[in-house]
């Protein structure tokens, strides 16, 4: 009986435990809290790029614009060719 007693007050520990921890807000990469509703939106003017004919072994370069018009920090961790 202690027992069943003793395991009601852990599983209800940890169930207030994972809510308090849930209902925090984010933090951003500079180490402050984002305020409520805020977020990052990415917006990237194209795509897509098409450098037409290219001779072989001449290097090629584009730069993609890309804005945050968000209200929260955007943070890019990797960046891959397609």
């Amino acid at each position: 009986m202690k027992f069943i007693q003793t395991f009601r007050v852990l599983a209800l520990v940890a169930f207030l435990a994972i809510v308090s921890v849930a209902q925090e807000k984010p933090v951003q990469p500079n180490g402050t809290q984002a305020p409520s509703g805020a977020a990052p939106r990415l917006v990237i003017e194209s795509y897509t790029h098409d450098f037409g004919e290219v001779k072989s072994g001449e290097p090629l370069r584009y730069a993609f614009k890309i804005k945050n018009e968000g209200n929260a920090d955007l943070v890019i961790n990797n960046v891959a060719p397609g």
